[in-house]
């Protein structure tokens, strides 16, 4: 499947947006440890295991009821335990390229606001956007293209020059959605599982030469 809409060539991509958990910093560690808790606390739980994975990119607590149905309260805690984010390898570096280069750039998250901020903060990523958007800052969570479209609204960006990079099916249904150009970040995924394809990105500094006008019209 495409995720690359078309746009006209040699318009630059003058905004990026990143999507926060699986693509600027690893959290799936944490889940992990958390499904294993539950898992041996409630074995019978194991059988919801995969419907979670498979809900990667949806809020924490719609993914726990979506697994786990009726039983959120009674399993959210085990998912909310703090854990210190990992920036992944060459997200600082592509985040300064694109900075000393003027691009805007902003955060579109299913997580909520106040722990994606500290997250941003604790990574050393926050400086580095203009606009946060948190899912307590709109009413449909992704797929939904509403936190997209009001970060290009904050920005004053133009979807025909903007790009989106996400991990999960969910962001690329979003970016889809809000018809804007969308990166895959492959980097996150263990090998087993990563995706493949003209529109995944093995590691965030190949995003430097997807924008580049130059680079859509040799392809």
């Amino acid at each position: 499947m495409k995720f690359f809409p078309q746009r006209q060539i040699g318009v630059p991509i003058d905004t990026v947006l990143w999507d926060y958990d699986g693509t600027l910093v690893g959290t799936r560690y944490a889940d992990e440890a958390a499904v294993r808790r539950l898992i041996a606390q409630e074995p019978g739980a194991a059988a919801g295991a995969a419907v979670f994975w498979e809900a990667e990119g949806m809020p924490l607590l719609a993914r726990i009821e979506t697994a786990w149905p009726g039983r959120s309260e009674e399993f959210g805690p085990l998912f909310m335990a703090k854990a210190a984010p990992q920036r992944f390898d060459g997200i600082q570096e592509v985040l300064e390229q694109l900075a000393e280069s003027g691009y805007r750039m902003g955060v579109v998250s299913s997580r909520r606001r106040l722990p994606l901020l500290e997250g941003l903060a604790e990574s050393g990523l926050l400086p580095h956007f203009g606009v946060i958007v948190s899912l307590d800052d709109v009413a449909q969570p992704k797929p939904s293209p509403e936190g997209l479209l009001q970060a290009l609204a904050l920005l004053g960006a133009a979807r025909s020059q903007t790009a989106y990079v996400g991990d999960s099916d969910v962001d690329m249904e979003a970016g889809r959605t809000a018809r804007i150009a969308t990166w895959r970040a492959g980097w996150s995924a263990p090998a087993s599982i990563a995706p493949r394809g003209k529109y995944v990105l093995t590691h965030p500094l190949e995003l430097l030469s997807c924008l580049s006008p130059a680079s859509e019209e040799a392809s």
